[in-house]
């Protein structure tokens, strides 16, 4: 009689791949099914993320073509940027002007008699410094008399409006030279001394006096320039009201060389700006079009192909594209009219330069009523945008239903994995039983073996 063999322990059964096995066929389907909704969410999550990040960087280009700030830049070219500079602000007027720089703005510097050296005593007393209606006062005691002392003495004095003394070591010996606050005729110190000893008193400058004691170094003097005839100073080389919006800075004195300035509209911010808009457009709608395309050949489908949403988003980008503005000029109330139209298969726009430059140069408001304004094409299409990617719109609406969808697939993952716990556990202890039962059975059939042989 043959016996029951076994290749292993007790029965010989492989318990634990045949559990296994039989736990892995329970699970398959079930798991199949999960990861298939799972990849789903996961993949719609991702493409709705990209899609309002996509959404956002449109917006921001929408958000320059609504200012009108942007339609209102100015250029200030002249002739000659050696002699003189322009900048060009929003509220400047286009036109032409002349203008010959005829001094330059300088900052006064006073110096004293030289010293032996810094640490040389000078006196005792009070300094009273004056310039441009403000005065404060030094007092020189034993503690701060040397020409050092007095430098610090004034360099920290309560009230100081930005006087600077400082030290200067020449071949004559130390020189203390102040220097004004600042530049212009109207910053001329006055240093008036009180109580002196010593020679605290060759520290004195009176602009009225015939002769000081303080020598002037670099003289107090305003900016002046002539425009167009006119006669204008300035306390800096900068005039920034001259001309109105237009900042002028004096750079050079050339009296026999007068500077051709030509205020215009800037039309080169408003195009970068059209530009950017065009740009971030068509990102948007191409990342539309890969979304939602269908490849026949591959039989794959974009993320969110079939999805209500998108399929709305692009429908609204159309309408709002080909709606034309009202209160404008009827021949510039469109896109189209601008030079910018949309390609009917994948719905890009394209510009036509020439035209849009053209228009730019000759209509420049026409064009920035265009886009700008609370009822501008900029201001319509970020509305309708916002409720799309806004914190209450569509997208967040619909991400917030798909994170509710994936947490409960993960909840169905775990009970998944809990039952074939169990699953497991019954299933090994069930085979274990009939590995022992089989083991017995083989003892048996020995044992019945080994009698009959005796037979």
């Amino acid at each position: 009689m043959a016996g029951i063999s076994s290749a292993g322990l007790g029965s010989g059964l492989d318990i634990n791949s045949l559990v296994s096995q039989l736990v892995q066929a329970e699970r398959a389907p079930a798991s199949g099914r999960l990861t298939t909704r799972e990849t789903r969410v996961s993949s719609k999550l991702s493409a709705y993320g990209t899609l309002k990040s996509t959404i956002a960087e449109f917006q921001e280009s929408l958000k320059k073509l609504k200012k009108i700030e942007t339609f209102q830049n100015r250029s200030a070219k002249v002739s000659d940027e050696s002699l003189l500079k322009a900048t060009g602000g929003t509220t400047a007027t286009p036109g032409s002007y002349r203008v010959i720089v005829e001094s330059l703005a300088q900052t006064q510097k006073l110096a004293s008699d030289a010293y032996a050296t810094s640490s040389t005593v000078v006196g005792t007393g009070q300094l009273q410094f004056s310039a441009n209606g403000k005065s404060f006062n030094v007092d020189i005691t034993a503690a701060n008399n040397t020409l050092a002392g007095i430098r610090d003495a004034i360099n920290g004095a309560s009230g100081n409006p930005g006087i600077k003394a400082s030290i200067v070591n020449a071949t004559t010996g130390s020189h203390l030279v102040i220097t004004a606050a600042g530049s212009g005729t109207a910053e001329g110190m006055t240093i008036a001394v009180s109580g002196a000893t010593g020679s605290l008193g060759d520290l004195a400058y009176n602009p009225s006096a015939g002769s000081n004691p303080m020598t002037v170094k670099v003289a107090a003097t305003d900016a002046r320039i002539d425009l167009d005839g006119f006669k204008i100073t300035s306390s800096t080389n900068v005039f920034s009201n001259a001309i109105d919006g237009v900042t002028l800075t004096a750079a050079k004195v050339d009296l026999a060389t007068p500077v051709d300035i030509t205020v215009a509209n800037d039309s080169s911010a408003s195009k970068t700006a059209v530009d950017q808009f065009v740009s971030s457009y068509n990102k948007l709608q191409t990342k539309l079009n890969e979304m939602t395309a269908y490849n026949a050949t591959t039989k794959s489908a974009g993320q969110l192909q079939g999805d209500s949403l998108t399929s709305r988003l692009a429908s609204q980008l159309r309408n709002e594209l080909n709606t034309a503005l009202s209160g404008v000029d009827a021949d510039l109330d469109t896109l189209t009219e601008l030079g910018i139209t949309s390609a009917a298969k994948t719905g890009t726009l394209s510009v036509n330069s020439s035209k849009l430059d053209t228009l730019v140069s000759e209509r420049f408001e026409d064009v920035a009523a265009l886009f700008t304004g609370d009822n501008g094409l900029a201001a319509r299409m970020n509305k309708m945008l916002d409720a799309f990617s806004g914190s209450d719109g569509s997208i967040a609406a619909r991400t917030k239903s798909l994170q509710g969808e994936q947490k409960s697939l993960t909840t169905q993952r775990e009970a998944l994995d809990l039952r074939m716990t169990q699953l497991e556990a019954r299933y090994m202890k069930q085979f274990t039983a009939l590995d022992t039962m089989m083991s017995s059975l083989a003892s048996t059939s020995a044992f019945l073996s080994q009698q009959l042989a005796y037979l």
